[in-house]
């Protein structure tokens, strides 16, 4: 009887054991996910890159990632050539999507930047092309083997975000992986921002610099600081019209509008102004402040009417654009202290 109630138990922790077991297998087997499931994202430092791209307003330009020069990255988390990352996307054993860091999972959105890409909105959310905070856009080339990252013609200077890309060996999860990290910042290098001080007397004037913005002449403009003044539409020398084809313009200093429709009022090329910023014509009620550009001295001159009042302060903006190619230009927003 003994023995039989012995033999009965030793079947019975048999039987247990092997529950246990299959319930730990079950617990710990890879989970399987469907097309309607964001897979988790894995960590891993070494599957990352991290690209800075700066863009700058009126001046865009994309910048292309190449794969190749990631082979090792990919060879090592994935365990595959980009000659093979690039098949499997063709065959649909590897996935590329978007990423979503802030729930740590993959993102499956759908292309809508036709079957190559994706575009963002200012929080770097995929979005559609229509969308009134378009900013970005990541495109795939799979005969280049590249990835290209552009801003759209509607993006905001000021504009930070990041955008999050990957390529997965798909299935059972997307543990395999490399990631692609883009810190978008969307600047602009085309607004020079100081402040000057105009002497007191009737001949107070402040001449500005413009090789001290040399580096910004050359970004925007895309040349030297004698080439650009060289190619100015007047000749400040004589005040007479030359072949140049970049003008000077007066700018509202608080909507950024161009003023594309008055002439000079000063010595060419320059102007008059008013308290406010707006061209004004000298002797009429209301003048100011004047803005002369000199070739010779290679200054941005500052003058003022006299018998202003000592402590005024004016806020102006000038700017110079090639009326040739307009997406070359610049501007100065100017904040003018009477000493």
């Amino acid at each position: 009887m003994k023995k039989n109630l012995i033999y009965t138990l030793i079947g019975c922790c048999i039987l247990t054991l092997t529950a246990c077991n299959d319930s730990i297998m079950d617990a710990t087997s890879k989970h399987v996910y469907s097309e309607s499931e964001s897979p988790y994202l894995k960590v891993n430092a070494d599957a990352l890159v991290t690209k800075n791209m700066e863009f700058s307003v009126g001046h865009f330009a994309a910048q292309t990632i190449n794969l190749s020069d990631y082979a090792d990255k990919f060879k090592a988390n994935m365990n595959m050539t980009v000659d093979q990352v690039i098949s499997g996307l063709k065959d649909g054993t590897v996935v590329f999507y978007n990423i979503n860091p802030t729930r740590n999972i993959w993102s499956k959105a759908p292309m809508t930047k036709g079957t190559t890409g994706w575009y963002y909105n200012s929080a770097g959310g995929v979005c559609a092309s229509t969308d009134e905070t378009l900013t970005a856009s990541i495109d795939i080339d799979t005969n280049a083997k590249t990835l290209t990252v552009n801003a759209t013609s509607a993006a905001k200077a000021g504009t930070v975000m990041p955008l999050n890309v990957g390529f997965a060996v798909k299935g059972p999860d997307y543990d395999n992986y490399v990631r692609f990290k883009f810190n978008v910042s969307i600047v602009d290098p085309s607004i020079i921002l100081t402040s000057i001080s105009i002497p007191a007397g009737d001949d107070g004037i402040f001449g500005i610099d413009f090789n001290q913005y040399a580096a910004t002449i050359q970004t925007c403009m895309g040349m030297s600081v004698k080439d650009f003044l060289a190619n100015l539409d007047y000749d400040s020398n004589t005040g007479n019209a030359t072949t140049g084809t970049i003008h000077m313009y007066m700018v509202d200093p608080v909507t950024g509008a161009w003023d594309s429709k008055s002439d000079y009022t000063a010595d060419k090329p320059g102007y008059w102004m008013n308290d406010k910023g707006v061209v004004w014509k000298w002797g009429v009620t209301g003048f100011t402040l004047y803005a002369d550009t000199n070739s010779k001295d290679q200054k941005l001159y500052i003058g003022k009417a006299s018998a202003l009042k000592a402590g005024s302060e004016y806020k102006i903006s000038i700017g110079y654009k090639d009326t040739k190619n307009e997406k070359n230009f610049f501007r100065f927003i100017i904040t003018v202290t009477l000493q």
